[in-house]
């Protein structure tokens, strides 16, 4: 079976977030919650240290996105780092949001981007801190089967980690005895 390489831009949109300004109470601590690159766990995002209020969402780039996008870290020692959204929510400006046309299996993107986290920072530019564009995260290559078997492959992966961090938990326990 042939499978077909394409950029990532071509399959989902890309979107980067924005920080209202720090000076300004009025943005800080309402009913919409801001996430920043180093609260990217590598999984699922359930909670975020900060929210911003409408005001700050409204006089900033910020924007509210949707539950399930994937999120991408693309400045400094957090680049690279991805996050899953379980609720909506805003970025600031080093996240970068990706969201998946039906031609692409969210969960197979993410462990795409796991696996090619080292050539993604190896490539990036900047001096003394790795950076990454939202133009060089749309130019990203990646293979692309038919959305079911996207789908199979994303859940082995899941199972096998799953079971990769059963292990690791038993053995974590039994040092502990």
């Amino acid at each position: 079976m042939s499978v077909d390489w394409i950029k990532l831009g071509e399959v989902a949109k890309t979107s980067s977030g924005g920080t209202p300004a720090r000076g300004n109470k009025n943005y800080y601590g309402g009913d919409i919650p801001w996430i920043k690159s180093g609260e990217l766990p590598d999984g699922e995002i359930f909670s975020c240290e900060e929210t911003i209020t409408e005001q700050g969402l409204n006089d900033s780039s910020a924007k509210v996105l949707p539950e399930g996008t994937l999120l991408m870290a693309m400045y400094g020692a957090t680049v690279g780092k991805l996050g899953v959204l379980t609720f909506p929510a805003a970025t600031n400006q080093a996240v970068c949001a990706i969201l998946p046309t039906s031609q692409l299996e969210k969960d197979y993107l993410f462990y795409w981007l796991l696996y090619i986290r080292g050539d993604l920072i190896k490539t990036s530019f900047g001096g003394a801190q790795p950076n990454i564009s939202q133009a060089a995260v749309q130019n990203i290559e990646l293979p692309l089967p038919v959305i079911t078997e996207q789908t199979k492959i994303a859940g082995n992966l899941k199972a096998q980690l799953a079971e990769v961090e059963t292990a690791r938990q038993a053995l974590e326990i039994q040092q502990q005895e």
